[in-house]
């Protein structure tokens, strides 16, 4: 047996499952040693354990930003297939796998809302229960950036001179994002979830993909980043545990927070970004236009586009 498939056998046995528990490269050669003895060189098993960190189906991973290996776990899909998979893998009903999506959904609603941006929801939005494996031709939500002043009475308005100025050049008045979210990523599936991203936003100005769960595999990271550079693509991490997430109140209660319970929530997370997104030109307004056609909440977000040029004024559905 060769010493990539010996360790393949026994790594398992000493690697821990918990990224932060990782075990650094000196302390690993000590384990492999006490069960391989000293046939192979130090360099030699170095090397092996850097190439079996990038094959997703070894069980060894690098951490991102590290020194130490972890053991890779194997995530299960959720119940509807590929699309959607279920943090740590594992069997989980179709009714908490659907509340810890709506709540990574409030999650980002809310982390917008401090960036000065609106959000309007197209998956599952107004009320209607999300397509956890997510659509291929429209966002899970878009969020609109408007140039914002605040008067002596602290309510949000439009820089009516910015707007204007916008408009006069040619410039979208507002910056509409597409974002696609994901409860998590491996190395097998990463590239098929990415290009779903990719086609749901294509027509918006800017494209994101946002993961719940933490980014700690070395290789995974390096995969995402090369995908997103390539297409311009924003990819992030809320850095979000499966028990934390799930201890968290519903979606509902999220989004009535006061600022101060919301940052308790915050002070949860280990934010990560990967890549920025490329802004395109021009928002595509003929794939938009059939959008309307087709999606009855893409109607619903441009008439809410609509009603705050109208008023001057942002709103949070």
């Amino acid at each position: 047996m060769n010493l990539r498939e010996q360790l393949r056998n026994i790594l398992p046995e000493i690697l821990p499952h918990d990224p932060e528990e990782a075990i650094k490269g000196t302390e690993l050669i000590r384990l492999v040693r006490l069960r391989l003895g000293d046939d192979y060189s130090d360099a030699t098993l170095r090397y092996h354990f850097s190439i079996l960190s990038y094959d997703s189906t070894s069980p060894i991973a690098k951490v991102d930003q590290g020194q130490g290996y972890y053991q890779r776990t194997k995530k299960a899909a959720g119940v509807h297939g590929p699309g959607r998979l279920l943090f740590g893998g594992g069997e989980v009903d179709e009714d908490s796998m659907l509340m810890r999506f709506q709540r990574v959904l409030a999650i980002y609603e809310r982390r917008c809302l401090q960036r000065s941006q609106y959000p309007f929801q197209l998956n599952g939005g107004q009320g209607a229960a999300p397509d956890i494996k997510g659509l291929w031709d429209i966002p899970d939500l878009v969020a609109a950036e408007w140039d914002i002043e605040t008067g002596a009475d602290e309510v949000a308005r439009f820089d009516a001179g910015m707007i204007d100025l916008r408009r006069h050049l040619g410039g979208p008045e507002t910056s509409l994002v597409g974002v696609q979210v994901k409860l998590g990523l491996t190395l097998d599936n990463c590239a098929s979830e990415f290009f779903q991203a990719v086609s749901a936003t294509r027509w918006t100005l800017v494209s994101e993909l946002v993961i719940a769960e933490p980014l700690n595999d070395e290789a995974l990271v390096e995969a995402l980043r090369s995908l997103g550079h390539q297409f311009g693509v924003g990819i992030s991490s809320l850095g979000l545990q499966l028990d934390q997430l799930d201890d968290l109140p519903t979606s509902r209660e999220l989004r009535s927070m006061s600022l101060d319970q919301f940052e308790k929530v915050q002070e949860k997370m280990r934010p990560q970004r990967i890549t920025i997104g490329a802004p395109r030109q021009r928002i595509d307004w003929q794939a938009l236009s059939s959008l309307r056609k087709k999606h009855e909440p893409v109607e619903e977000m441009v008439q809410w586009l609509c009603e705050c040029l109208k008023r001057r004024q942002p709103d949070w559905k």
